[in-house]
């Protein structure tokens, strides 16, 4: 047992862990409200809830706080719209005293199976917090349903004599993941009872025979057990662990089930393992990763005996919806306080901008001309300017649009660029006060490989490949005749005009010039009738397009809707999965060349998985899009006499819900006239 920890020391210890000190250090009231039963009852009427789509039945109190994946939604939106099914594995975390409760299972969702993890809180009798973690994961729940239920040890009650206190539940399973961040293999590891095992996803990934782990071709790390696995340091690509929270802890059965962040900064190529064998850490790390964790640990005599975890991928560095402590720093080393009165010229900002990315390139912040404060943002997560980015870039590719506004002060940079040893799409833009950048932005969007590397991600509608940028297209860079010019505000009206088209709020058709073409990650999504590639419609059929012969029933042919040109894919209907383009906002234009860029952040709620096209057959959307999901897109149209002409989107799959988080980025476009 943890001896001499008081409710104040473990605070101190505990400081960085939220809710551990103030679930601990409260004394449990005579008569709990809410028992195990009535917890565990209250997650199988939220769940009920959920299947039925309908939220009105549930007991919430007037604060109630709903989060899916790390968003804040309104009770009976996302996945209340989309969920059929639960599975019969249920693995349930009770602690009335804090009046929490949790669940492991596994769900079906628009006919694709996956993780469900749930918590919730209880405040005299009415839920007031509930945070759902969602992986479409099938190989996770097919793991799972073999398993049936939780093995017996973590249902068992440890004698009154022998439990472990809250807090030192707590501080047990903060050592984990103290000694997970940054492993190198020399820490104390006592702390792990004889034999530990562990479930990911629903597989056993310790004292197993030898196999792949994960991401990686090691075949021995799972032969381990968590002692001998955390004493190879193999797990030292987990760079920070942060916003850990235990929430719930389960005194009575020795369990604790805990939510957290792995952050994978992606800097970490290589791994000397204390067993003298070098460890190539797989190229899904050579890129800033986070996952949030649901993890559950159960302890008996001081150590840890199970432990059981879910994960799911979010951008680098996401903050956490509810109660996240972590705000990283905007200070910036040798950047200069004083800014200049005097305003860029042309020239002077894209120098700005070329000293930018060279400082990216060479992980060398001071080679940017920096402001003292700068506001860095990458893929709407606020990091520190060394963080992310800094550390992975490695070279820019032959792809790149360019756009500066002197006026402004503002630059951006669309393009393909390298991380490692990983192909990605990068968006950058910058703000300048006099000659000094205060301002960046950056969006990337990774190429994935196939297969395993799946595991842990959300799949996106057009998987990002930048290797199929080679040049810029020369209509994008080419200056308009004088008579096809027009004023930004009317580009900004025909990107606003084509973004209603695309919700179905628009009576009056988008013009778009005979030659329209437009890309998505890299791909052509007009005129090309090769998409999906073979190796996506083999993925399950996840991304394949049907046609129902009309009144027959029978799903006999493939739509494509990428073999269209750009009026008639609009026209087909193929994008009514889409429920809304919100949070539209101008990066930058350039009327010289009919240039907009432009922010837009795109909803698939999932619910609509069939349409009527314009030719009156019925269509199935792939399976993909059947599932809630925000795409963040970054968008260049080149625009010539009021028509269309290229469209360059890279996009990035988000939670459903996700919204930005630059200043102003809330507000639309102005209005079409």
């Amino acid at each position: 047992m943890l001896k001499g920890i008081t409710p104040r020391l473990s605070c101190v210890l505990l400081a960085v862990l939220l809710a551990a000190c103030s679930g601990a250090s409260r004394s449990a009231p005579e008569a709990p409200a809410c028992d195990r039963a009535c917890l565990e009852g209250l997650i199988n009427q939220f769940m009920t809830a959920m299947v039925a789509h309908d939220a009105s039945t549930l007991p919430l109190n007037d604060s109630f706080v709903y989060v899916e994946n790390n968003q804040t939604l309104k009770p009976g939106d996302g996945s209340w719209q989309t969920l059929q099914s639960f599975g019969s594995y249920r693995h349930y975390f009770a602690d009335p005293e804090a009046g929490q409760a949790a669940i492991i299972s596994t769900m079906r969702e628009n006919n694709a199976a996956g993780l469900f993890t749930l918590r919730i809180k209880v405040d005299k009798g009415k839920l007031s917090e509930a945070e759902a973690i969602i992986t479409h994961d099938p190989r996770g729940a097919d793991n799972y349903e073999k398993l049936k239920a939780p093995a017996n040890e973590w249902l068992e009650t440890v004698a009154e004599e022998d439990r472990m206190s809250r807090d030192e539940l707590a501080v047990l399973a903060n050592k984990y993941f103290g000694s997970m961040e940054n492993n190198d293999g020399k820490g104390d590891y006592s702390f792990f009872g004889d034999d530990c095992d562990r479930l990911e996803h629903g597989l056993r990934t310790t004292n197993n025979t030898p196999q792949k782990y994960g991401h990686s071709d090691d075949r021995e790390f799972v032969t381990l057990d968590c002692r001998g696995q955390f004493e190879t340091g193999f797990l030292g690509f987990v760079t920070r662990i942060r916003d850990r929270r235990y929430e719930v802890i389960d005194v009575e059965r020795g369990a604790v089930f805990s939510i957290a962040a792995f952050d994978h900064d992606g800097t970490l190529r290589n791994i000397a393992l204390t067993n003298g064998k070098n460890f190539k850490v797989p190229s899904y790390f050579s890129v800033p990763r986070s996952l949030q964790v649901g993890e559950a640990f159960r302890a008996r005599d001081g150590h840890i005996q199970d432990i059981e975890m879910t994960l799911h991928e979010f951008p680098y560095g996401q903050r956490m919806a509810l109660h996240s402590t972590f705000v990283p720093s905007s200070a910036v080393p040798g950047g200069r306080d004083a800014l200049a009165d005097t305003p860029c010229d042309q020239a002077c900002v894209e120098q700005a901008l070329d000293q930018l990315l060279t400082a990216l390139t060479t992980h060398k912040a001071q080679a940017a001309p920096l402001a003292g404060l700068v506001r860095y943002i990458e893929n709407d997560q606020p990091l520190a300017i060394g963080d992310g980015l800094w550390g992975t870039l490695t070279a820019l590719g032959n792809w790149q649009i360019r756009l500066t506004d002197a006026n402004q002060g503002t630059a951006l940079f669309m393009g393909r660029v390298t991380e490692t040893d990983v192909n990605s799409l990068l968006t950058l833009r910058i703000k300048l006060q006099g000659d000094r950048i205060t301002q960046i932005e950056a969006q990337v969007v990774h190429e994935e490989k196939t297969g395993a590397e799946e595991l842990f991600r959300p799949l996106q509608p057009t998987d990002p490949q930048p290797a199929a940028l080679k040049a810029a297209d020369p209509v994008l860079l080419q200056a308009l005749p004088l008579e096809q010019r027009v004023e930004p505000k009317a580009l900004i009206a025909t990107a606003q005009h084509y973004f209603d088209a695309l919700e179905g709020h628009s009576e009056e058709p988008v013009t778009f010039t005979a030659d329209c073409s437009r890309r998505d990650n890299g791909l052509l999504v007009s005129n090309n009738p090769d998409l999906p590639s073979p190796a996506r419609a083999q993925a399950q059929g996840q991304f394949q397009w049907r046609v129902e012969a009309r009144g027959t029933g029978n799903v006999s042919a493939e739509f494509k809707p990428y073999a269209l040109p750009c009026s008639a894919q609009l026209a087909s209907g193929y994008a009514s999965a889409v429920s809304a383009v919100r949070d539209r906002r101008v990066l930058i234009s350039d009327a010289e060349r009919g240039l907009v860029a432009v922010a837009a952040y795109y909803d698939l709620p999932g619910t609509r998985q069939q349409f009527m096209s314009a030719d009156g057959v019925l269509v199935h959307m792939p399976a993909v899009w059947g599932r809630p999901r925000t795409l963040a897109t970054r968008q260049l149209f080149k625009i010539e006499g009021g028509a269309i002409r290229r469209i360059e989107t890279f996009s990035k799959v988000l939670a459903y819900g996700a919204r930005p988080l630059w200043p102003g980025a809330a507000l639309s476009l102005p209005p079409a006239p």
